[in-house]
């Protein structure tokens, strides 16, 4: 019990990085936590469980699989606000690797660190396949089909100084080009796992078309007919008119 909790308490350490202006940034420790949970959760599924997965290596793992952005932001590569705004590059991996190392040795056995290790480095690598690192992309995975996806398109919005239309548009294009569908078929091994994301998704479709509602202001134009008893035209404002003159041009 004593190592699981200087795990977590190192780990929030590495990655809450103070703020500009006072207060810390928790964006990616709470990823991180996510994650963490939920491969302790999927650990315990049958298929998994018969494998024998070493649980101190998984949440060490799962909770240091990013840690490599902490890194570029304090060589100054990035800034704060493009932490984990990316893919999990080869050298995102290896630096998470290291920070892992630094913090967990002589924490954890050194078994169990060697198999964390392993385990994030199969992110990239994929060879030998460990059963951590099977669970570890999975519940990585699953942040794709939820309020992970929505949070993560408002926090890539905000940094590039965009809106709402910006996180409407990235949704709107990942359906038109069928992307929620390939990806349940390859982001999963677990039957399990699958059903969850295809669950999360339809839950994700429905507060998107409600924030699309709202952001047009539709449900207010509704709610006029109603009490008015006729229908009004959509309005349209001349930067929109604009907008489209240029998109059609």
């Amino acid at each position: 019990m004593r190592d699981l909790e200087a795990v977590w308490k190192l780990a929030r350490a590495d990655l809450v990085v103070p703020a500009e202006g006072g207060g810390n940034d928790i964006f990616l420790w709470e990823h991180c936590v996510r994650v963490a949970k939920s491969a302790q959760y999927l650990s315990r599924l049958p298929e998994a469980q018969a494998r024998e997965p070493d649980s101190l290596a998984l949440l060490a793992a799962a909770l240091f699989h990013e840690a490599g952005w902490i890194s570029r932001w304090r060589a100054g590569e990035i800034e704060r606000h493009e932490i984990l705004l990316g893919s999990p590059s080869e050298s995102i991996v290896v630096e998470s690797i290291r920070v892992m190392q630094q913090a967990l040795h002589g924490v954890i056995p050194a078994q169990s660190l060697t198999r964390a290790c392993e385990t994030i480095r199969f992110r990239t690598a994929q060879s030998p396949e460990p059963i951590e690192g099977q669970i570890l992309i999975e519940a990585d995975n699953l942040e794709e089909f939820g309020l992970g996806f929505l949070w993560m398109a408002i926090r890539r919005g905000i940094c590039g100084g965009k809106g709402m239309q910006a996180v409407l548009d990235a949704w709107k294009r990942r359906t038109e080009y069928h992307f929620w569908t390939a990806r349940l078929k390859d982001a999963f091994c677990f039957d399990a796992s699958r059903k969850l994301a295809e669950s999360r998704l339809r839950q994700l479709e429905l507060l998107m078309s409600e924030m699309m509602i709202q952001h047009e202001v539709e449900d207010v134009r509704h709610l006029v007919e109603s009490v008015r008893g006729c229908p009004l035209a959509p309005l349209v404002w001349p930067g929109e008119i604009e907008g489209r003159t240029k998109s059609k041009g």
